[in-house]
């Protein structure tokens, strides 16, 4: 009974490893992302360093990313699953932090803007997404579009090329 019992264990563990596999999978991966259409396209990160930084989209998909769920406090845009990059993820390659930064302005190419403050920064991760719902962004999103979980959408800002750190 024993022997038995050690068995059904082992069978169980994995099991459910096989389980968590498949969901973390299924879940949407950043390489099944097709981003070839807008790989290539910048953004340009100022005021890290004396010069500014310049990273592709490709460069993005290639860093730690993750796919998560978030949702935004206005209905304009509701529940999205959403693949990319967090920010500080980023900027930990240059020794530096979301939260030492006394504002972050966001900036699309359609001329919007969004600027968000130090407390602000230092209670919300901040994801430059690729890839929303497990498809590329569309022509009115690319090449990045800000997520931040439960947030307004007016942070959410679209067709990201610049991004400015200002301490």
């Amino acid at each position: 009974m024993g022997r038995w019992n050690k068995t059904v264990k082992k069978i169980s563990v994995l099991v459910l490893c096989m389980i968590i596999m498949t969901c973390t999978i299924a879940c949407g991966q950043p390489d099944n992302i097709d981003i070839s259409g807008y790989e290539d396209k910048t953004i340009t990160f100022t005021g890290i360093e004396k010069k500014d930084i310049v990273l592709t989209i490709a460069d993005l998909k290639k860093m730690d990313c993750e796919t998560i769920k978030a949702e935004s406090t206005s209905d304009k845009i509701g529940k999205v699953q959403a693949t990319g990059v967090w920010l500080d993820t980023i900027l930990k390659g240059y020794d530096t932090s979301q939260e030492q930064f006394s504002d972050i302005v966001f900036y699309g190419t359609d001329d919007y803007s969004a600027k968000i403050n130090k407390s602000f920064l230092k209670d919300n991760q901040i994801m430059l997404a690729f890839g929303i719902n497990d498809k590329p962004l569309d022509g009115d999103s690319e090449p990045c579009r800000i997520i931040i979980r439960d947030s307004d959408s007016a942070y959410w800002t679209r067709k990201v090329d610049k991004i400015e750190f200002i301490k």
